[in-house]
């Protein structure tokens, strides 16, 4: 007998191969390849749910950024509830852009809108739309963007708009403001007072003259009970006193922009204003209340105001009966005293305009409210909206737009002759602590001078000369 060690058992050599091939972990191995496969699949689907969800990420943050990119737009006169239904229109059309209109106090209102402006370093108080007057663009060239090519294209700037803009908002060739109202200055006058003194509304100066000569009224003491025209002092009790002087000294062809030397023309124009108030042909004096109050009171025949202060007559006295013309001319040849002297056409503009900041992270946003803001849509609608709160809106800057005012008596005597209109730095009711304030300093010095002589000293006109050169020079005056 064998030993057991080296018994050997006695199994089929087929059989023991089958047996090999049965030991494999072929099911093991299938389990374990498909197991990987949906590791790397699960793998696979969480990259891209968690790719997936950045990019969601990202481009709502976008969509957020674009949403709430804000306007901050300082206005000055327009109540909120008027700018609010423009402004409600506009991002209803733009869901991208929001405006925040904020109506600025008129007391050093061009100083505080300077020192913001200058204070512009991308923080979300930043003013990106402003108003300001049309005499301000000296002192606030360096903080507006000039209008882009587009937009003056697609507003039609440059056709459509009243032609007095151009001398005012385009400098060395570029808008730097899109205008959306207009005003001047008119002759109101009592209808009641040349009713009963049978004097029909003059057309020049010299039948004012005499006019004013005429419905003038004094006590037994030469004390003026009622006065036949508002002007001849300075800076006193003469509303729009500079206005009034500026028209005159246009007429009589001044341009301070090219020369200053006509002093002949520049002395005629300070007597003929000062005149009014002289003892000889005294229509005004200093004892009077102002001109807009007398008037509302009906002792002051000729009246010279901008169209808003219909608004103040309306207030004071709403039983006044007057009416609105154009302001008088000055004959062409000189001659005042010619019978139908064929007259000169020159009109005094004096208004606010919009601009945007030059430092603006939204400019691009800022014109696009701009250029809405101007359109024929919003400038009407604006208007209605005005109208609810006053008997009229603001006068519209389009020429095609011109004939929906020409019914309206209140408003025609200043647009119809707005393309014949200029202004010059004697703006009155600016409050802006600059040009126009300094300059009428000068001016009040002048005719305060006149005051007290029929003569003008010969050091008045140089120093009245001598003052507006320095301005010209400050505030790169170039008209």
């Amino acid at each position: 007998m064998e030993p057991a060690s080296e018994q050997k058992l006695d199994i089929p050599e087929d059989r023991l191969k089958t047996s090999v091939v049965e030991n494999k972990p072929e099911s093991v191995n299938k389990l374990s390849w498909l197991k990987n496969k949906w590791v790397i699949v699960g793998i696979a689907v969480a990259v891209f749910l968690i790719v997936t969800l950045l990019v969601v990420k990202l481009v709502g943050n976008k969509k957020t950024t674009t949403e709430t990119v804000t306007l901050n737009y300082w206005g000055l006169w327009e109540d909120q509830s008027v700018m609010n239904t423009i402004i409600s229109d506009f991002e209803a059309k733009n869901p991208g852009i929001k405006v925040i209109y904020k109506r600025g106090q008129r007391t050093d209102y061009r100083t505080r809108l300077s020192a913001k402006l200058a204070k512009t370093g991308g923080g979300e108080e930043d003013v990106d739309i402003f108003r300001f007057h049309n005499t301000w663009v000296p002192m606030m060239t360096e903080y507006l963007e000039p209008v882009p090519t587009e937009v003056i294209s697609n507003i039609g700037l440059e056709n459509d708009f009243l032609d007095v803009y151009k001398g005012d908002l385009k400098v060395n060739n570029k808008w730097l403001s899109v205008p959306i109202m207009y005003d001047g200055i008119a002759l109101f006058y009592n209808k009641t007072l040349l009713e009963e003194a049978k004097i029909e509304v003059p057309k020049g100066w010299w039948e004012l003259e005499k006019a004013a000569a005429k419905l003038t009224v004094k006590d037994s003491n030469g004390v003026i009970k009622t006065a036949g025209a508002g002007l001849g002092i300075a800076n006193g009790n003469v509303d729009h006193w500079s206005d009034i002087l500026g028209l005159m000294m246009k007429q009589n062809g001044i341009n301070f922009g090219k020369d200053i030397n006509t002093d002949k023309n520049l002395e005629d124009a300070l007597k003929y204003y000062a005149s009014f108030a002289k003892s000889s042909t005294k229509v005004w004096d200093e004892t009077l209340p102002n001109t807009t109050n007398l008037f509302a009171a009906g002792k002051l025949a000729f009246y010279f105001g901008p169209s808003w202060r219909v608004f103040d007559l309306q207030n004071l006295n709403k039983d006044l009966r007057y009416g609105i013309t154009t302001v008088p001319q000055l004959p062409i040849n000189g001659d005042i005293t010619a019978e139908n002297p064929e007259l000169t056409d020159i009109h005094w503009a004096s208004y606010w305009t919009e601009g945007v900041n030059n430092k603006s992270k939204h400019k691009k946003e800022a014109w696009k409210f701009l250029e809405f803001l101007s359109s024929k849509e919003a400038l009407e609608k604006m208007y209605t909206a005005q109208s609810q709160l006053r008997s009229f809106g603001e006068i519209y800057p389009r020429k095609s737009m011109s004939d929906k005012l020409k019914d309206n008596a209140s408003v025609w005597p200043f647009l119809s002759v707005a393309n014949k209109a200029s202004s010059w730095y004697l703006a009155s009711e600016t409050g802006d602590n600059g040009v126009n304030a300094e300059m009428q300093k000068y001016f009040t010095d002048a005719i305060n001078g006149l005051s007290r002589t029929d003569v003008m000293p010969a050091e008045t006109i140089s120093t009245l000369k001598n003052g507006i050169s320095q301005l010209q020079k400050r505030y790169s005056l170039n008209k």
